[in-house]
């Protein structure tokens, strides 16, 4: 069985569970037959604990507050790391306090391990943007990229995507949908975009499986997020003939696996800006 289908949830909805280390935990999605799961861990002021057990899965983590030392390197705000199964690393701490984006890979995944997958630490504020080679069906949102991690074996790309301000076709009503041969995954860091689900905010979190017929997207106000690409480290774009209207506006209609916590499905109300 393949990770279910979420077309999205906000990370706001999602209860905190506390683990056994101390640290706290919200599950965005998971495979029901292995220990892959997207995950956000929040760890308390004067958390430590030792390196990941060679049993435990590859770990991709994405800084969303704070700051954690792990291998005795400081990861601030929006820091990016990979650390492959069986490497021995991941002893983290943390004065403070921080909270992170897990991306936990399968354990026994090939293209997680060591020496086929490398070691990553990136701070991902000081690299540049990239600008070129989008799709220009997706000229509206002009987009940029800054590429963290491609996995071995075209196993995937984790990526941070940003589209500027105004992002709506100055001339269009209604623009094509799109689909993928794999996996993708999304969890919205800043800003928002609408899609005919309803406008993903801060802490929108997506995967859609293999397949999956999306969009359009459009954003009144910008956006920046983090991307992943499972099964793919280069995302190659289907379009419908069939066009759809411009979704500004539309409401909150998430799609769920069954079993899905009711509060999961709450749309967010906005808050006042001043």
């Amino acid at each position: 069985m393949a990770r279910p289908h979420i077309e999205f949830i906000h990370a706001q909805n999602v209860g905190w569970s506390r683990r056994a280390d101390g640290a706290e935990e919200k599950v965005l999605n998971a495979d029901p037959l292995s220990d892959e799961a997207t995950l956000i861990v929040r760890y308390p002021a004067g958390f430590s604990a030792g390196a990941n057990p060679d049993e435990a899965g590859a770990e991709e983590f994405f800084v969303l507050d704070g700051a954690i030392t792990i291998d005795g390197m400081e990861r601030g705000y929006h820091a990016y790391g990979f650390l492959p199964q069986g490497a021995r690393l991941g002893a983290r701490s943390t004065c403070d306090g921080a909270v992170l984006l897990v991306f936990r890979h399968a354990s026994g995944d090939p293209n997680g391990m060591a020496g086929s997958a490398d070691t990553i630490a990136l701070d991902t504020p000081a690299m540049p943007w990239d600008v070129s080679t989008y799709d220009p069906k997706l000229a509206h949102l002009r987009l940029a990229r800054k590429v963290l991690r491609l996995g071995p074996n075209d196993s995937g790309r984790t990526f941070l995507l940003t589209g500027m301000a105004h992002g709506v076709p100055a001339q269009a009503t209604m623009l094509p949908a799109e689909t993928h041969d794999h996996a993708e995954e999304m969890f919205m860091l800043q800003g928002a975009m609408w899609a005919p689900e309803g406008q993903m905010g801060t802490g929108a979190y997506f995967y859609r499986p293999p397949g999956i017929l999306h969009g359009p997207h459009v954003s009144e106000t910008g956006f920046v997020q983090i991307m992943r690409s499972p099964g793919a480290n280069a995302i190659v774009t289907k379009w419908s003939d069939e066009l759809r209207p411009l979704p500004i506006g539309a409401a909150y209609a998430p799609v769920l696996p069954e079993g899905t916590p009711t509060a999961w499905a709450r749309a967010l109300k906005p808050q006042d800006a001043w």
